[in-house]
This record gives structure tokens, C-alpha cells and sequence, in this order.
């Protein structure tokens, strides 16, 4: 058994793109049939979630980023490992999404990442 257990999450996702160029990503959790929990994994939940990229009025080039997220992780996770892992997990989210915007390929397993958003 390990000490934190996997997990998984079911959440339905929708993106659009406004008249503007702004796109909007949102995304909830969801249960469905094909997806029942799973022997191993721990259920976790997303509530109501997503983010804006906006285009910045005036600057060609630059987006405003805006994100919520609210995620119960499920299980029986002391609060202080669940604050300590969110800032790494946040971090990271935002750079794959850096790379994923310049088309950058992601660092080979086991190095270093590049860092914040620039």
C-alpha cells in the first residue's frame, strides 16, 4: 500500500472562443456510467473550474490569463500535505500550459523544468 494513494478525477470540459478571442475553458466534475471509481485510485472531485485567456486590448501577442480552480483531492490527506503539494502541482500546471501556447516540447523525465511564466 503506499502512502498517498493515485488519483483520478471524471470531469466533463468545454472550450469556446468568445467574438473577442477570448477563450474560455470550464470544466466539472461529473459521474458517469463508463467511469466508475477504480480499485487502487482515490475519487477525487473538481468543482466548477476553468480559466479565460484574454486577449490583451492594445498589446498583439499578449494574453491576460485568468484561472479558478477548487479541487477536493478525496481520501484521508493531512490539510499540510495537501497546502504543500497544490503550489508544485499549480506550478507545473502553468508551465505545460506555457509550452503547450509556444508549442515547446516538455523537459525529458528527471530534469529540470524552465520555470515560471515569463
Amino acid at each position: 500500500m503506499k502512502l498517498i494513494s493515485p488519483r483520478d478525477f471524471v470531469d466533463l470540459a468545454l472550450a469556446t472562443v468568445q467574438e473577442d478571442g477570448t477563450l474560455v475553458s470550464s470544466a466539472a466534475n461529473l459521474e458517469h456510467p463508463l467511469c466508475p471509481p477504480r480499485p487502487g485510485f482515490v475519487r477525487g472531485l473538481n468543482h466548477p473550474c476553468g480559466c479565460f485567456c484574454e486577449p490583451v486590448p492594445g498589446e498583439p501577442g499578449r494574453t491576460r490569463l485568468v484561472t479558478f480552480f477548487q479541487t477536493d483531492l478525496g481520501g484521508l490527506l493531512p490539510q499540510r500535505v495537501v497546502d504543500g503539494f497544490f503550489p508544485r502541482s499549480m506550478a507545473g500546471f502553468y508551465a505545460n500550459l506555457r509550452r503547450a501556447v509556444r508549442l515547446e516540447p516538455a523537459p525529458a523525465e528527471g530534469t529540470e523544468d524552465p520555470g515560471p511564466i515569463q
